[in-house]
């Protein structure tokens, strides 16, 4: 089934993360600006008959760029990533109860080039803070080719993969407009 434009991928994207994280369009960090930028953070705690009597307490954290392009070729990609291995990750604030971050790039691209795709596969980072006392954050990385209908992910980005892939579906239900068994 073919992908819908990137424009209208970043905007089911973009609505899909709304109820839960907080969303930014056009965005800018660190001297980049990206499309879209969503950022969720939860927190878990475990007490004893009261508050005060607190046995553990642990952070999560997503920090989630998205970014559509006309065309992804690996030097494009390597810059991105490593703006994530850097700048992205000043995100992260290791405090104490601080249990791990995702740091998200999702790129939507008219094309991309084989060897991106290659080197989206290939792509590893992860982070620990003292040790991993205080946590880790993770670069989970995917890659939506709209040309070759494909969506790459590494190895931590695999669980995003079925939600982008339904996300850049073209049919009109994945956009929510047309009921099964409609007639119009």
């Amino acid at each position: 089934m073919p992908f819908a434009p990137k424009e209208l991928i970043v905007k089911r994207l973009v609505a899909a993360h709304e109820a839960w994280y907080d969303v930014f369009t056009d965005y800018e960090f660190a001297g980049r600006t990206f499309d879209a930028y969503c950022e969720f953070h939860s927190h878990g705690e475990k007490y004893v008959l009261v508050k005060r009597a607190k046995l553990w307490e642990v952070n999560a954290h997503e920090y989630l760029f998205i970014d559509a392009l006309d065309h992804l070729d690996a030097g494009t990609l390597d810059s991105y990533v490593e703006f994530m291995e850097t700048r992205a990750l000043e995100k992260v604030d290791p405090v104490p109860n601080h249990m791990q971050s995702s740091l998200s790039l999702v790129i939507v691209a008219d094309r991309v080039d084989d060897e991106a795709k290659r080197a989206c596969r290939k792509t590893r980072f992860r982070k620990n803070f003292a040790l991993g006392i205080r946590g880790w954050a993770d670069l989970r990385l995917a890659v939506v080719d709209i040309a070759g209908h494909d969506v790459v992910t590494n190895g931590a980005g695999k669980e995003m993969k079925a939600s982008l892939e339904a996300n850049a579906r073209a049919d009109e239900e994945a956009d929510g407009h047309k009921e099964k068994g409609s007639i119009e």
